[in-house]
């Protein structure tokens, strides 16, 4: 049979040479049936695969069970697989069913036409254009959270890091969807939105993981939480389309400017081109995307200044720098106010830099699944279809092939081709900013191809709002409690507190150097 040549590798030309097969490919040595299953878990999972990446190079083999994996970390042939959807790759095979059996099928879990449909809609509601008019939700959830931060400071207390930016992310997101003020950061309990969000983001995780799916034969108590959790969600979802539907009838001027992403999504589907089930799956999946990445991207980013406290000074100077152009009569500290000027966000470099380091060394999808859905190769090896292939972000993105001193945390690395990881910029200037010529291809933090992730803009948004307040008001202090990777849907710090104290800006620091 021969192969479709827009298989092979971006960039490259197809081997000369007879393709491999893939049980050829080096790999963890199994056991009968279960194969590498005895030293599998899901909650360390690309840590599991990287290490075996180091073990037996960028293309590897690896069985689960009763489902052999080819295991890539070679950027042009992880951007090949990116490429190449939905004609020769899609997500992996049980993304879309579970998700289905769920009520979530959206633009996440789509593919083929039911995805070139939804696409255009959901880019649309999230494009630049919209977020500037709808910035304003962002600076309100922003000075939520340093409000909440300054009582822990003066509390003297440690602030759980992730739960409170878990709780930002989901006031940002229903307020900027819905038109819905949840006030989940000035609430001591959790909005109980949010609790059914975790719930179900863990379930799917916890599905897509799975062996086999033993939940559609034997309900669990588990189970039975994720189906409680999903019927109330999923009553809040509808009950949000509903009002938007009613808001809308009543002023048709919404049309043309809608006030919310739900509002300008139901002004773009005029010609019913989403059903009622994929616009319910649209808008439940804008609410768990919006709530755990972004949150575990800001978080990590906290950790890693609090562990550099130089780049944390730099940038706190940079904060306070932008901060005062916006409020000429601020010196700082509790008179900090989050950006109100949706320009001013756009010239932050290196806390720019900042999110796209941390998302360089700790990538919130350090992973991602597909299945070959015809027979392909990749890398001089045969994928037959059915195949499952796993490309692996972060080792290209730690090798000092392409970026030097590769495991330091370096954002100014960045400022002279911040563009970079939205594919802008020259490569003179990457290597001026200590990135080599492959580096952009190396980095692939929102995915690549026609599946480039929708959210990234708003994600980067939030994530520089945050930070820019964040600095500006307070030293970080991290705790003695270890943090690590624990990997779900995405990968989130375990264990990160930190403790917060006001900063004094100099002007009202006491005199140095007097008796």
């Amino acid at each position: 049979m021969q192969l479709p040549a827009s298989s092979s590798a971006a960039g490259a030309p197809a081997p000369a040479g007879p393709l491999k097969d893939p049980a050829a490919l080096p790999g963890p040595r199994g056991l009968p049936l279960i194969g590498s299953l005895h030293r599998w878990d899901a909650s360390r999972a690309h840590l599991l695969l990287e290490q075996w990446a180091r073990e037996y190079g960028q293309i590897y083999r690896v069985k689960l069970g009763p489902l052999p994996i080819v295991v890539i970390s070679e950027p042009d042939a992880m951007m090949s697989v990116l490429r190449e959807r939905p004609h020769d790759f899609r997500r992996h095979f049980a993304v879309r069913p579970i998700f289905r059996e769920m009520g979530i099928d959206g633009l996440f879990s789509a593919e083929g036409d039911d995805w070139r449909r939804q696409r255009p809609l959901v880019m649309r509601a999230l494009d630049p254009a919209h977020l500037r008019q709808f910035f304003p939700v962002i600076v309100t959830a922003t000075e939520r959270l340093q409000a909440r931060w300054l009582a822990a400071a003066a509390a003297g207390a440690p602030v759980d890091v992730r739960a409170d930016l878990t709780r930002y992310t989901v006031d940002v997101t229903c307020s900027l969807a819905f038109g819905t003020d949840v006030t989940t950061l000035s609430r001591e309990e959790a909005d109980p939105l949010q609790h059914h969000l975790d719930t179900i983001f863990t379930g799917i995780a916890r599905r897509i993981n799975a062996i086999w799916p033993t939940w559609r034969w034997l309900r669990t108590p588990t189970d039975r939480r994720i189906d409680r959790s999903l019927a109330a969600a999923g009553k809040a979802v509808h009950g949000f389309i509903d009002n938007t539907r009613a808001v809308m009838q009543r002023q048709p001027e919404l049309r043309k400017a809608p006030r919310n992403l739900l509002q300008a999504l139901l002004a773009a589907n005029e010609d019913a081109r989403l059903s009622d089930d994929e616009l319910h799956g649209n808008v439940m999946t804008l609410l768990l995307a919006g709530e755990d990445t972004t949150a575990n991207t800001i978080a990590w980013a906290l950790h890693l200044l609090s562990l550099n406290p130089d780049v944390l000074k730099a940038a706190r100077t940079e904060a306070i720098e932008a901060l005062s152009a916006e409020n000429p009569n601020s010196t700082g500290g509790t008179r900090m106010v989050a950006l109100r000027d949706f320009d001013s966000t756009r010239e932050l470099p290196l806390i720019e830099g900042i999110v796209l380091e941390s998302l360089r060394l700790k990538p919130v999808a350090p992973l991602n699944m597909f299945t070959a859905i015809r027979d392909t190769q990749l890398m001089g090896t045969r994928i037959p279809a059915r195949t499952l292939v796993c490309i692996l972000k972060r080792p290209p993105a730690t090798s000092e092939s392409f970026f030097p001193r590769a495991n330091d945390f370096q954002p100014q690395r960045w400022l002279a081709g911040a563009a970079a990881a939205s594919g802008a910029g020259s490569q003179s200037a990457q290597a001026q900013a200590g990135i080599s010529g492959g580096g952009r291809r190396a980095f692939m933090p929102f995915g690549g191809g026609p599946r480039f992730c929708p959210g990234r803009y708003l994600a980067l948004l939030e994530a520089k709002m945050v930070l820019t307040t964040t600095l500006a008001a307070f030293e970080l202090q991290a705790t003695s409690d270890p943090v690590s990777e624990l990997m779900g849907m995405t990968m989130q710090p375990q264990g990160l507190r930190m403790m917060l104290k006001l900063h004094k800006p100099a002007t009202e620091r006491a005199p140095t150097g007097l008796a």
